[in-house]
């Protein structure tokens, strides 16, 4: 495929060439392995909120969600649904004994178990029409919102008021907290899904704890760090990475009655990484800190912050910030939200998130500020960013990829605004660059890009408009429509949630 789309009509008013219509660009789109739909989670809430757009509700179901099992105790959760459209495994988060399959009428059904803190993810298309049996201790996840599989189908569809788990619920939702509000954007303050430390298994407040409580943690268990706790890991160079096994959550209060939430520092440069998370682990409401804060040159040695090592792992609701390699390095596919990734402003590397590896990462909801780039990839792997607000300051381009040109990427409804890069002062610049030729597609719409200037009709390597395309002659593989350029504000379908 060597098609591009241009954004708008051309001069005339005709539609400019390449351009093929949305709908067929969707269609085209629609149903790959491992892809995300571009309209899933705009209208999906936290616990019952999201019931509206499951079997039952009122509203029309999105192209494409994240469906995840997450299994929350010990005993193993056998769980069956349905969806009007298609179903397809995540890679690397499914077992032998989950399974897929396509019904008479044109709908699709998984089934499969979970236990001991495993969780299986699909990509699902339509309605989601039927949930059962609810056996087991689980949690069913729409893109990343905890909601009540009792409501799902039937009589009770249309509930507001259901608790956010499945198999066995505790507590009931207080509201309906939109997910998609502009205040929830980098989480904190108002963030529904937040841990708090009655869950925890052990609180930590020290290396030693932490350490402890890391080393002994299983699958299902949640390790706290204390929310008026600092805790300098830097001691622990001389040993392992600060280790999350599989399965473990990694908690604190952060957003919680205002909490900034605990943190985890090092001051060391030389650092690999800081911390290590394994499969299906999650961190969140924790603050993780290295040592830059402010823009230095490129030197050795790095630091880095979180590795994700395993599949299934979520980073939500985290502020990380001060590593002059990464933020957060990816060699697996993870799902990164509700964060604020900021202040990585070494030049040369300084990430906010870097991506080595996997095919599904999914970047949303987040904050970015004055990282070189807030969100790379390595070349070969692929991602999806979607409703995330790149602010404040760029070092260079904020979102992109390096040669040979990574495998699909997804970046749309992101607002883009600074748009000078301070390691040259060019003003404006690019605030999505290409490097090379992805093996599928960039497919680049619906964004909100501060920077006035619109892609040339070729490539020309290094140039400063929106959106650029490096080491090529033409657009290759590369879509982008529907885009905004310019400080004046778009029309509501276009950018982050505001």
């Amino acid at each position: 495929m060597a098609l591009s789309n241009q954004d708008g009509t051309a001069d005339d008013g005709s539609q400019t060439k390449h351009t093929r219509t949305q709908a067929a660009r969707t269609d085209d789109r629609r149903g790959r392995t491992g892809g995300f739909g571009r309209r899933s989670f705009l209208a999906v809430a936290a616990s019952a909120a999201a019931v509206p757009l499951l079997g039952g509700g009122a509203q029309a179901a999105p192209d494409a969600r994240r469906v995840e099992i997450v299994s929350t105790g010990p005993e193993p959760a056998a769980y069956e649904f349905t969806v009007t459209g298609k179903i397809d495994l995540v890679e690397g988060t499914t077992e032998p004994n989950d399974a897929v399959t396509e019904n008479a009428d044109g709908s699709w059904t998984a089934s499969g178990q979970v236990a001991d803190g495993g969780r299986d993810a699909f990509i699902v298309a339509g309605e989601i029409t039927d949930f059962s049996p609810e056996k087991g201790a689980f949690e069913l996840r729409v893109d990343g919102s905890a909601v009540d599989s009792s409501t799902i189908g039937g009589e009770d569809a249309d509930k507001t008021d259901s608790t956010p788990t499945g198999g066995e619920g505790e507590g009931e939702s207080e509201g309906t907290t939109d997910l998609e509000s502009p205040e929830l954007l980098g989480g904190g303050e108002g963030y529904p899904n937040a841990v708090a430390e009655s869950e925890a298994d052990v609180v930590a407040s020290t290396l030693d704890e932490l350490e402890q409580a890391l080393n002994n943690a299983g699958s299902g268990d949640v390790v706290y760090v204390a929310g008026d706790a600092t805790i300098d890991a830097t001691s622990a160079t001389g040993t392992e990475r600060l280790t999350i096994p599989s399965g473990v959550t990694l908690a604190s209060n952060r957003g919680i009655d205002g909490a900034s939430g605990g943190e985890i520092k090092t001051t060391v440069i030389d650092w690999e990484s800081m911390l290590w998370a394994e499969s299906d682990a999650r961190v969140t409401g924790v603050r993780i800190t290295g040592p830059l804060s402010e823009y230095v040159e490129y030197e050795k040695p790095v630091s880095s912050g979180l590795t994700v090592e395993g599949s299934g792992v979520e980073i939500d609701n985290v502020e990380a910030s001060g590593f002059s390699h990464a933020a957060i390095k990816l060699n697996a596919s993870a799902h990164i939200h509700h964060s604020f990734v900021h202040t990585n402003s070494m030049d040369g590397l300084g990430y906010g998130i870097m991506c080595y590896g996997g095919q599904d990462t999914l970047v949303e909801y987040n904050r970015f500020d004055f990282n070189r780039h807030s969100v790379a990839n390595e070349g070969t792997a692929g991602y999806e960013v979607r409703f995330n607000r790149f602010e404040g300051r760029a070092i260079a381009y904020q979102v992109g990829t390096h040669r040979p040109g990574a495998t699909t990427l997804k970046i749309h409804h992101n607002t883009f605004i600074p748009t000078k890069h301070v390691n040259d002062g060019t003003d404006p610049s690019c605030h999505v660059t290409i490097r090379g030729v992805p093996d599928d597609v960039a497919d680049i719409h619906h964004n909100w890009f501060h920077n006035p200037k619109k892609p040339l009709d070729s490539p020309d390597m290094w140039t400063n408009e929106a959106i650029v395309q490096a080491h090529v002659d033409e657009w290759k593989n590369v879509e982008y429509s529907d885009n905004h350029y310019g400080p004046d504000e778009p029309s509501a379908d276009v950018g982050c949630p505001r």
